[in-house]
Order: C-alpha cells, then sequence, then structure tokens
C-alpha cells in the first residue's frame, strides 16, 4: 500500500480511537467521581510502565521483517519472528510476576483514599495480567507493521475501540469503578490478541514460530538494534508517561486529574502525527535499503512539514478556544488545564518533527546517537519536573518537559540528524517548513478573529469553530500547493534536494 493510504488508515483508526476516549472520558470521570478516576489513571500510569519490556523490539521486528518481506527471505524473517516472540514471552511473565508483587505491596506504595484496598489489589492483578498478555502478542502486530498492512492493524484497532465503548457503557459504575475498568481492559486485550495473531498468519503465510529458528546470531542482530531503541522507550516514558507517577505521588491522585486533562487534550493532536512516524519507519528501511536516498529525504521533508503544521495550528486554536472546550468538555474548575495545555503544545512544535526525523533514523539502522539524546533529555526532563513540582505544582512538572525538549530536539537531534541524512537546512525549511506558513497564518487569523465573537460554552459552539478551523487548513494548506507550483513553473528546471548518498 502507499504511504498516504497508510498514514490515512492510520490516522483513521486513531481518530476513532481519540473520539471515542475523548467522550469517554467525561464520562467515566462522572460516573466514578475524581478520586477513583484519579486513582484509575495512577493505577495506570504504573502499569503503562510494563511497556518498558518490549525491550525495544517493537521497531527491530518492524524493520527486519520489512527489510526480510521486501527480499523475500522467509527463513530470516521466522529467526526474526520466533527470536522477538520469545523475548516477548519471557516479558509477559516478567510482567505478571511485577502485578503480582505490586498488588501485595500496595498498602506500602499509597494510602488509597476513599478507596477499597482490595479492589485496589485485584485492578492491580487485572492490570498485570492485561500487560503480559498484550506484551506476548505485539510480535504479531509488528509482523503486520513491516508488511505495511497498516490497513489490518488499524482496522482490528477500530474493532477493539467500538468494543471497549459498548463494555465501558454498559458496565461502568460508581461502586467497584477500578475493577470494572480493569476487566474491560483485559477483555478487549485477549480479543485484539487473537484479532492479530490471525491476520498476521494470513498475510505472512510462511510464518511460523519454530524452535530450530532460535539462533544466537539472529538474537544478537535483534538485540543490538533493539538496544538503543529500547533506550529511546526508556526515554520516552520518562517525558510522557512518568508525569502522572510524580504528581500521584508528590501531590496525590486527585492532582493529577487538571495534568491528564491537558495531557489528553495534547494527545488529539501528538498520537495522530506519531502515527505518520509508525509509518515511516518502515517506508525508510525500504528506502535505505534500495539506496533510494532522494525518495528518503523527501520523504523526510513531508513528514517533518505536517507535523509542523498540525502541531502549529493545534497550538493556535488552543490558545484561543482551550479554556472553551476544557469547560464545554469537563466542566468548571480546571481552569489550571489551559495553562498546561498550551506549555505540553507548545513543546509538541518541535517534538513532533523530530520525532519523525528520529523514525526515520531507525528506519534506516541509525539508532544510538540518537537514543542516547533522548536519554539525556528524559532525564533531564526527571530531574527539572522533580525540581519545579516542589515551586509550582503541576504547571512545574510541565515546564520540566519543555525545557529539555526545546534544547535537546533542535539543538542536538536536528542537526545530527539533517547531517546523518545529508539534508541541507535551506531544503529542510524550502520543502517542509516554510510551505506551512500559508496555512498557519489563516489559522491564526481565524482564531483571533472567531475569538473576539460572543461565544456560547456549548457542544454546537465547539463543533463550529472545530469545522471552520478544519476548512481554513484545508484552505491554506491548496494555497501553499498553488503557491509552490507557481514558484515551480517560473524557476522552470525541477528543484532538487542535496544530491548525496547515506553511509
Amino acid at each position: 500500500m502507499s504511504l498516504k493510504v497508510n498514514v490515512l488508515v492510520s490516522w483513521l483508526a486513531h481518530a476513532v480511537t481519540l473520539v471515542i476516549g475523548f467522550f469517554l472520558m467525561p464520562y467515566i470521570l462522572h460516573a466514578v467521581g475524581d478520586n477513583t478516576y484519579g486513582t484509575w489513571l495512577f493505577l495506570n500510569s504504573i502499569a503503562g510502565q510494563t511497556s518498558l519490556l518490549y525491550l525495544g523490539f517493537g521497531d527491530a521486528i518492524s524493520r527486519f521483517t520489512a527489510r526480510h518481506f521486501a527480499r523475500r527471505h522467509w527463513v530470516q524473517l521466522n529467526r526474526t519472528f520466533s527470536c522477538v516472540t520469545s523475548v516477548y514471552c519471557g516479558s509477559a511473565l516478567i510482567a505478571l510476576s511485577i502485578g503480582c508483587l505490586l498488588a501485595y505491596l500496595a498498602p506500602a506504595l499509597h494510602s488509597w483514599p476513599g478507596q477499597s484496598l482490595r479492589e485496589v489489589r485485584l485492578a492491580i492483578l487485572l492490570l498485570g495480567l492485561n500487560a503480559s498478555i498484550s506484551i506476548a502478542g505485539s510480535a504479531f502486530g509488528g509482523v503486520l507493521m513491516g508488511i505495511q498492512r497498516f490497513d489490518v492493524e488499524r482496522g482490528i484497532i477500530i474493532v477493539i475501540t467500538l468494543l471497549r465503548l459498548a463494555l465501558t457503557l454498559l458496565f461502568l459504575k460508581a461502586q467497584y469503578g477500578l475493577l470494572t475498568l480493569a476487566s474491560i481492559f483485559l477483555a478487549v486485550t485477549v480479543i485484539e490478541n487473537l484479532l492479530t495473531c490471525a491476520m498476521a498468519f494470513r498475510h505472512v503465510p510462511h510464518l511460523q514460530f519454530r524452535f530450530r529458528h532460535l539462533r544466537r546470531d539472529t538474537y544478537r542482530e535483534c538485540f543490538g538494534f533493539s538496544l538503543f531503541s529500547f533506550l529511546s522507550l526508556i526515554a520516552e516514558h520518562l517525558i510522557y508517561m512518568v508525569d502522572t507517577i510524580v504528581i500521584g505521588f508528590l501531590l496525590g491522585p486527585v492532582a493529577v486529574v487538571p495534568y491528564y486533562i491537558a495531557s489528553r487534550l495534547c494527545d488529539m493532536i501528538r498520537i495522530p502525527v506519531l502515527q505518520i512516524g509508525h509509518v515511516m519507519l518502515p517506508r525508510a528501511g525500504q528506502l535505505h535499503t534500495q539506496q533510494e536516498f532522494q525518495r528518503l529525504r523527501k520523504l523526510v521533508c513531508q513528514g517533518m512539514g505536517v507535523a509542523f503544521l498540525l502541531a502549529g495550528a493545534a497550538l493556535c486554536g488552543a490558545a484561543c478556544f482551550a479554556d472553551l472546550m476544557i469547560q464545554v468538555w469537563i466542566g468548571g474548575g480546571y481552569a489550571q488545564s489551559y495553562w498546561i495545555l498550551l506549555i505540553l503544545l507548545f513543546g509538541q512544535v518541535v517534538a513532533l518533527p523530530t520525532h519523525l526525523l528520529r523514525h526515520v533514523l531507525t528506519g534506516t539502522g541509525y539508532v544510538r546517537l540518537p537514543a542516547l539524546l533522548f536519554a539525556a533529555e528524559a532525564a533531564v526532563n526527571l530531574i527539572l519536573s522533580l525540581i519545579l513540582i516542589r515551586w509550582w505544582g503541576v504547571v512545574g512538572v510541565a515546564l520540566g518537559t519543555l525545557i529539555p525538549l526545546l534544547l535537546m530536539e533542535t539543538g542536538l537531534l536536528l542537526p545530527v540528524g539533517l547531517k546523518r541524512l545529508q539534508l541541507r537546512w535551506q531544503d529542510l525549511l524550502r520543502f517542509g517548513i516554510v510551505p506551512q506558513f500559508i496555512p498557519l497564518s489563516l489559522i491564526l487569523v481565524y482564531s483571533l478573529l472567531v475569538r473576539m465573537l460572543p461565544l456560547s460554552a456549548t457542544w454546537p459552539c465547539v463543533i463550529g469553530i472545530a469545522t471552520g478551523a478544519l476548512g481554513v487548513l484545508a484552505v491554506g494548506v491548496q494555497l501553499s500547493r498553488w503557491n509552490n507550483r507557481l514558484r515551480t513553473d517560473r524557476q522552470n528546471p525541477h528543484p532538487k534536494l542535496a544530491k548525496g548518498a547515506l553511509t
């Protein structure tokens, strides 16, 4: 499938996920209350750390599957699949053991005000089992992504998301809310893994798990690649997933809620753009394998340009309408979430384009230095968050995320990545960033003009503003294309990116 189709399919799946999650969040919050929901977010943040047990093998299986599938090397593909699956099974057992240990230590972890200790322990056990099942079956999803069947993989996500919605609406009540949420998560994870397994074997009939495929050289190759992907995974967790844990331990579960509201709104733009990166990784590996370096550089410019446009447009809209959105979506009493959201989105204007660059570098096999830089950024992030939270509370945690991101991503990763790809700064600006100024300017003008109108805190008003913004953005993108076409016609020769070869 083409890159555009894969991106559109990924966006569709995550649009469904985000929209359903967007409307489910206030439903769950009001159904179980701030205390129970804050506890659920806190437990989920802890359980989410078990995804570190993937050990970076997600990128490894995607990259090596893409390479072996393109060359029709079935034996090597099965060796990679078998080795990664065996590692995942071991990680799944560790995740389950951690869940049991945390359930036993629950009284020492927190006082759990307003919650039944028995229910908290059962919820932790179910979350641990959920994590172990998810890890054990993840290799099948990696295969589908490696062969670039994102339509199948994302289609399963849509089905699972709709199922989770139905189960939540049917069974969630204030009583035993933690236990119900954990049970729903477990049920849909089991179904998701069964569907992904069936689709992987269907689309790769040669796929096999055999003990004879477990070879030392394959383990060495996968571990050598995944080591630095694992380091990047740890860094990403420290930057984006540890914040709620820090807030929960130092300020209490209730303080997690306003930060999570802002984080969730930020995810509405961050997660769809991340899907572009997941699609670009196997495509970059394919282009690198085929030595099509000109197309690879064009891929980078286009991807970073789209990421910059979406993040910049989101920041403009949030600055003008986020307070209205939060009031309509959640209700009053969460004014602090507005400022947290602006800080987080400002960081994403830089983070999302460089995140796509990092995915391309991973696809080409260059993972060592980007991973080390990402790890250094994460360490500074955690230290700053722990320091600033004592002065400015949850806003200090957001600042602790922003400051190292601006310094490390733009000051170090971006020049390193461009040099590696032999992509000139002027080419990135000309073909990736500058064309986005027209639609961004229109979005900014639209937002400022609409903000001057008398607005009501209702869903029709919010939906109308969002629909108008999408229309303005589409017009701006089309105007930018026409401008580029006219400029190209005047210059006559086709503009080309800097020539060179990746080494």
